[in-house]
């Protein structure tokens, strides 16, 4: 009985539910040839937080991908994974960088 109860308290911590939070587009280029892609996250305990300065690292993270270049067609999507009692919450952005 004791190991039934203890399998049922691993799997369901270990399952997750996403929920998309937002996504935003910027107006797409016609030349699309070069996709970059940066993401940036952070856990959270009972959800409880007072730094969202992970947002700022991938938003970071991509300019210097296209350093000397120009972003466009920017896709950013917040996004948030659910476990029992934590939670990840996830930026993911990407763009097509030109450079001249």
């Amino acid at each position: 009985m004791s190991r039934l109860i203890f399998t049922f308290i691993a799997l369901f911590s270990l399952a997750g539910c996403v929920n998309l939070n937002s996504v935003s587009l910027t107006q797409i280029p016609d030349d699309r040839s070069n996709l970059i892609s940066a993401e940036a996250h952070d856990w959270l305990f009972l959800g409880l937080t007072s730094n969202n300065d992970f947002v700022d690292e991938a938003i970071d993270n991509l300019k210097s991908k296209c350093e000397g270049g120009k972003l466009q067609g920017i896709l950013t999507k917040h996004q948030t994974t659910a476990y029992l009692l934590v939670f990840k919450r996830e930026v993911i952005a990407s763009g097509y960088c030109h450079k001249a």
